[in-house]
């Protein structure tokens, strides 16, 4: 193509220079966020069966709990991994999916919309525990903070051991190890349960205490392990 025509195809497709394009940007301002308001809106892309099985998993245990009175909350205890385990396979529903690439590309950090998550049904499931520690503290004849440690202690340490496997298995072995993480952790619930006699001890206690400090601070350093991953991995 010779000169003439590239200057004649140049000149007859010249785009004008914008008119007034600062005006017309300021209108269309992308409107940011808040945390909380982040979290509403992805509390609506978590799957209704994740809400359905959370309900279903606590009427289960009232049920349990009601007819082994005395102990409602060891048995209580045995089945909160199970909880925990909803909440871990939502969290990681892009990794046993490998959506994970398809997340990156959206609007949103990663990141960020996966703590929205963790955030919106973590609350939900500690609803959940709180609306279980009255009648179960009731029932067996215990304090409430007793009854409160006793639950919360296997939800966190499901939920640490579920994100570790998590970030060292894909797709499906992930979930089946988050599955066998939460049986083991209930299986060890119940042979506790066994041990009631000893464990109710008063002197007990600050060992469960202890069992519940180590859990949160190994759910925090896993949650913070993933965030750390999800951003490395967004960065790439």
């Amino acid at each position: 193509m010779n000169q003439r025509l590239k200057n004649e195809l140049r000149a007859a497709f010249h785009a004008p220079a914008p008119e007034r394009k600062a005006a017309f940007l300021k209108q269309h301002r992308r409107r940011e966020l808040g945390r909380w308001e982040l979290a509403a809106i992805q509390a609506g892309y978590i799957p209704w069966w994740i809400w359905g099985a959370s309900l279903a998993l606590f009427g289960a245990i009232l049920w349990v709990a009601y007819h082994v009175r005395g102990m409602g909350a060891w048995y209580a205890a045995a089945l909160t991994p199970f909880l925990a385990l909803l909440a871990v396979t939502e969290n990681g529903r892009s990794q046993f999916y490998q959506m994970e690439e398809l997340e990156l590309a959206c609007r949103m950090g990663r990141h960020s919309v996966v703590l929205a998550r963790m955030v919106s049904l973590g609350l939900f499931h500690l609803a959940l525990l709180a609306g279980l520690t009255t009648p179960l503290a009731a029932w067996g004849g215990l304090a409430l903070a007793r009854t409160g440690v006793y639950l919360l202690t296997p939800y966190l340490l499901t939920a640490a051991l579920g994100m570790e496997l998590t970030r060292r298995a894909r797709g499906r072995e992930g979930l089946v190890a988050c599955g066998g993480g939460a049986a083991l952790v209930s299986a060890l619930g119940l042979f506790l349960a066994t041990r009631r006699a000893v464990l109710d001890l008063p002197e007990g206690f600050p060992l469960w205490v202890a069992a519940l400090a180590l859990s949160t601070a190994a759910a925090g350093i896993e949650v913070m392990r993933s965030l750390r991953e999800m951003e490395e991995l967004q960065w790439n």
